[in-house]
């Protein structure tokens, strides 16, 4: 029993289980992040059209931002005690308050720059994760350096907003792009690592929220960053 664990080993499952394992796992963790995107967006649409809802975001975007930061650091920190379901309404409450915030920067950018960061947004994100799911190469030492340039890069986004200098911001977006793309990559093929193989039916349902949470931003913080890159001001 002390050897107990609950993922499958290489030795009990041949290439074509592991294969068909990874598959579902991965299907799951995107359907939890497709599902948390459409809400957001929805949100956001939402929120552009009407008044109340826009005037609230407006108002309050620091209990917004607080908030979120407390929903992921709640679902990071309690993730093993609380329930899959628990950690699904979560993850989906914290989607709707991004669609919140996100609302009125749809009113200060063109329709076609957020159309345009849209799609750019979804080619990169897309190609990154396929090179995470089947490069052969080891990313976890990527881990920390992504890490430390984020760090980096909030505490100059921080800087910036005393500073106000558009050519830095546009520099600092610039970098944002390339260092969520290879967070794009690391999270898919962490995610897989950690989450396909596990036997028992909870700990995949877990991990597949958790990982979408992952996926999740990266993909917003490489679209947010695309719009102030590629962006023109309405």
């Amino acid at each position: 029993m002390d050897n107990y664990s609950p993922y499958y080993t290489p030795e009990q499952v041949s290439e074509n289980q592991a294969n068909a394992l990874a598959k579902a796992y991965l299907n799951k963790v995107y359907l939890w992040m497709s599902a948390s995107m459409v809400l957001t967006a929805g949100v956001a649409a939402w929120t552009t059209h009407s008044m109340q809802a826009l005037e609230f975001a407006l108002a309050h975007p620091l209990m917004l931002c607080l908030g979120g930061l407390g929903l992921i650091l709640l679902m990071s920190f309690c993730s093993r005690i609380l329930p899959a379901t628990v950690l699904g309404m979560l993850f989906l409450a914290f989607s709707a308050m991004e669609g919140l915030l996100i609302g009125p920067l749809l009113q200060v950018y063109t329709q076609h720059s957020v159309g345009l960061a849209f799609g750019c947004t979804a080619a990169m994100f897309g190609g990154m994760s396929l090179y995470g799911m089947f490069t052969k190469r080891n990313l976890s030492g990527m881990g920390r350096i992504l890490m430390m340039a984020l760090f980096g890069l909030i505490a100059a986004s921080v800087i910036n907003i005393f500073w106000g200098n558009g050519m830095f911001d546009l520099i600092a977006s610039g970098i944002g792009v390339v260092v969520f793309c290879l967070f794009t990559a690391y999270d898919t093929q962490k995610i897989l690592q950690e989450g396909a193989f596990a036997e028992d039916e909870e700990i995949r349902s877990k991990g597949a929220i958790m990982g979408a949470l992952s996926l999740y931003l990266d993909f917003l913080n490489l679209f947010l960053y695309l719009l102030r890159f590629l962006g023109s001001r309405d």
